[in-house]
């Protein structure tokens, strides 16, 4: 029998094919979320039914991509003193801003962009509000924002506007379709004035996918180096016993 093929092996040999099954299935399994996340984020749910807000993610939960777009309702209160202007913003080929106010929904904040405006400057709004609308995933460009300190924003990305609002935040925000007295005297934002998703959303899932199989070719290598250890520890001489 070959010496590697013989019982006392068995194990080591056993725990690289489950070290190698492992790591192909965790790769497969990254590599689906990858392609699930894309195919959901290129949905285009916008004129599907409207969905009440506490049915598609709660204040604490992560951004739910497969809902990124859906029409969703939701009532709160207006926190004027969180608004914000999303700079450099196209509407018909003019640059402006999205005019955004949060929008406080039991003890979490959901921002809300009311509309566009050619100058950072809108009415305020206060008060109670029904809104409906488009759900949307923080945008995340990487843009500097030149002057933290004022009320403009580069990009709607959630962690810029945790910096101005006195509340938890939902982990995305809502594009108005209808939010009463909040959208009066400025223009509508429509789901295509949205960016589209970046190239290198979920990307995180797809270098998962090539870690694990990384993992699954070092587990081979160190599998081969150990029976080369043991081939020529067997083919060595034994040494003679000193007498």
């Amino acid at each position: 029998m070959p010496l590697l093929l013989r019982p006392r092996y068995w194990g080591a040999h056993l725990l690289m094919l489950v070290a190698l099954a492992a790591a192909i299935g965790l790769g497969i399994w990254q590599l689906h979320a990858w392609q699930a996340g894309r195919d959901a984020d290129a949905r285009d749910l916008s004129t599907a039914a409207a969905l009440p807000l506490s049915k598609v993610m709660s204040g604490d939960d992560p951004f739910p991509g497969q809902y990124l777009g859906q029409p969703v309702t939701f009532e709160g209160t207006w926190l004027p003193k969180g608004t914000l202007y999303v700079a450099d913003r196209d509407l018909h080929g003019k640059r402006g801003y999205w005019v955004m106010t949060p929008v406080l929904v039991g003890d979490s904040a959901m921002p809300v962009v009311r509309g566009w405006s050619p100058r950072p400057e809108a009415p305020q709004s206060s008060g109670s509000v029904a809104v409906r609308g488009y759900l949307q995933a923080s945008e995340g460009t990487g843009a500097t924002d030149d002057d933290p300190e004022d009320d403009v924003i580069p990009e709607m990305r959630i962690a810029s506007v945790v910096e101005h609002v006195d509340a938890d935040l939902y982990s995305g925000y809502v594009v108005a379709k209808d939010a009463g007295s909040g959208t009066t005297g400025l223009a509508k934002v429509s789901p295509e004035s949205v960016p589209e998703v970046s190239t290198t959303s979920h990307l995180r899932n797809l270098l998962y996918a090539f870690q694990w199989w990384i993992f699954g070719g070092f587990a081979i290598y160190i599998w081969q180096r150990w029976c080369r250890d043991q081939l020529e520890a067997a083919a060595e001489p034994a040494q003679p016993v000193a007498g």
